[in-house]
């Protein structure tokens, strides 16, 4: 059982420290290093610390955590969204899979399908449909960003913009109500704006912990997509806001 009390403590002590040892923690408050490491669990999936080797840190806000973190964090959540989204596909669809922990569970969905063609900058999407499936992909080119496999730069731009998609299917870093959807880094939301203007659909896949948040970069307002899949009803300010701007709402 988890003990908010205990979970406070840890909270209140990384805010101090920036960073705490399991079994520092263990010995002070009088558990096991086991029911540590299951807080530890628990306070990355609500996105309060990341878990390093034999303790944890603070989050860097605008540091978006690599992929092995981030898939992590809210996986259930992420894999009905997933499914949710594998409903808009259907066969010989050209479709575009960018980077992220939420278009990759989507990646695995679209191996029951045989005749895409997948157009994508994430090595680890292109591997698991190439591997699993019969559909066509093609693997964006750029520089290879280690931290999640992503292929990013001027070259992927060029190459995302000589094609039709009919849908593209995007991440995002955060979403706020005044300012739209947003990213840590400039490249994807440069990609995603380049996505949006050569899509029939643009569809961003986002968990309910992406909303209320504030990142560096303004990517795009509601009003350039088409469609939101999410996996819980959202706020009624941010209902009302996306149905203004025409933003079709999809609960997994």
């Amino acid at each position: 059982m988890l003990n908010q009390p205990r979970l406070d403590e840890i909270m209140r002590l990384l805010a101090q420290q920036q960073r705490v040892k399991a079994s520092e923690l263990a010995s002070l408050l009088y558990v096991s290093e086991e029911t540590i490491r299951r807080d530890f669990k628990y306070l990355e999936e609500m996105g309060k610390l990341r878990r390093i080797h034999g303790g944890a840190i603070l989050p860097q806000l605008q540091d978006e955590p690599p992929l092995q973190v981030r898939s992590r964090i809210k996986p259930q959540a992420k894999a009905s969204i997933a499914n949710k989204a594998a409903e808009l596909v259907t066969e010989g669809m050209v479709l575009f899979l960018d980077t992220g922990t939420s278009t990759l569970s989507l990646a695995h969905r679209l191996t029951q399908f045989s005749q895409l063609r997948v157009i994508t900058n994430s090595l680890d999407i292109a591997q698991v449909i190439t591997s699993q499936s019969d559909n066509k992909v093609l693997v964006a080119p750029g520089d290879v960003r280690r931290k999640d496999n992503a292929l990013i730069g001027p070259h992927t731009l060029e190459f995302a913009g000589q094609f039709h998609y009919d849908i593209a299917f995007m991440g995002i870093g955060a979403i706020d109500l005044e300012l739209g959807l947003m990213d840590y880094q400039e490249a994807e939301a440069m990609l995603r704006r380049r996505l949006v203007r050569h899509s029939r659909r643009g569809v961003i896949l986002a968990d309910d912990g992406k909303f209320g948040h504030r990142l560096f970069i303004n990517t795009l307002p509601f009003s350039a997509i088409t469609t939101l899949v999410t996996n819980r009803p959202l706020p009624a300010q941010f209902a009302t806001r996306l149905e203004q701007d025409n933003v079709e709402i999809l609960y997994a």
